[in-house]
């Protein structure tokens, strides 16, 4: 976008918002003398006090509106500089807001210590009941912001019981790859908001996870401010009529010469005829491994196809009990020290 087009854009969003914010007040100003023509009319008699508590309640909804208002144009002013982390700018906006419509309410309702107090304690005690999962969600939203126990841009996996995950049953060798799975929802957190988080899954999908279950979820972040370097691990398996155990680790190391491997070892023997490999290799930062493992495997499996090329009739025999004939015509060829 042209710089033009971004000025008038913003010019744009700040004149919507200054016009809601004038709806909001001309709307709470016409309830309120509303309320007061309707009393004068038809003699209702509404008492001072009575009059202070609607004062409280008008100013307090037209406070939490406005600074939803302003809350949501400053991320979107915010975000194409700082992208997902205009929400959290805008949250801390929206929160400054709701509390300080509180404090205007009580002044301007002129509602006495006493009258708050008991009224506070009623109404804290049916909200209370009545909005608990509201309410602790709003504080576990709180606890998240003001912790940072996830920070918008990070990429993590949720998992909980509270969020059902349900493992694919699949044949064990689906499996086959990784040493564990962590059960649970793996994305980026792209909004913290008071009441839900919202997490951009792999599949592209949302997930808004109540702010109440994230903060007692155990989360694994991805993200490389304190963790370890990244690794991947890539697996392959070999048959052993083709592989020197004694130069398999230096062959596997010159075919992936241009990875950073960490170890090479035989984790397992699948059946009596094969054995499996691992590589450890470490992930640059900022690097996909997912292409680097699939250019990993590639290459192993190249190194396979052709160790088997190589011993073609000896891997017939010894793995696949077929033209062993062959194999020993082979052998007979090359003499004893073939064979041995």
């Amino acid at each position: 976008m042209s710089p033009s087009g971004a000025m008038a854009s913003t010019r744009g969003v700040w004149l919507a918002t200054v016009g809601k914010v004038v709806g909001v007040v001309v709307t709470s100003f016409a309830i309120y003398y509303s309320i007061k023509f309707a009393d004068y009319l038809f003699h209702l008699g509404i008492t001072p006090d009575v009059y202070g508590v609607l004062i409280a309640l008008i100013a307090s909804a037209a406070g939490v509106a406005i600074s939803n208002i302003l809350g949501n144009a400053v991320i979107l002013y915010l975000k194409p500089a700082l992208r997902e982390r205009a929400f959290s700018v805008g949250n801390v906006i929206k929160i400054i807001g709701f509390l300080f419509s509180i404090l205007v309410a009580f002044t301007l309702g002129k509602i006495g210590a006493e009258a708050a107090l008991l009224g506070g304690t009623v109404t804290g005690l049916v909200l209370g009941l009545a909005l608990q999962p509201v309410l602790s969600n709003l504080f576990a939203g709180l606890v998240i912001l003001a912790t940072r126990f996830v920070t918008i841009g990070d990429v993590v996996r949720i998992t909980s019981t509270g969020i059902p995950y349900q493992l694919a049953v699949l044949p064990p060798y689906k499996y086959f790859s990784p040493d564990y799975v962590v059960p649970g929802y793996k994305g980026r957190v792209v909004e913290i908001g008071l009441f839900y988080t919202t997490v951009i899954l792999d599949t592209g999908y949302e997930l808004r996870i109540p702010n109440s279950i994230l903060l007692n979820s155990g989360v694994v972040d991805y993200t490389p401010q304190w963790s370890e370097k990244g690794t991947v691990m890539v697996r392959i398996e070999l048959p052993l009529s083709v592989i020197n155990f004694d130069a398999v680790e230096r062959e596997v190391r010159e075919v992936l010469a241009e990875f950073s491997i960490i170890a090479v070892d035989f984790t397992e023997q699948s059946d009596k005829d094969h054995v499996i490999l691992r590589v450890k290799l470490e992930v640059p930062n900022g690097a996909d491994w997912r292409d680097l493992k699939s250019r990993a495997l590639k290459k192993l499996l190249e190194y396979r196809e052709r160790k088997i090329r190589e011993n073609y009739y000896r891997y017939l025999c010894l793995t696949r009990a077929v033209l062993c004939d062959r194999y020993a015509e082979q052998l007979a060829k090359e003499g004893p020290r073939a064979s041995s």
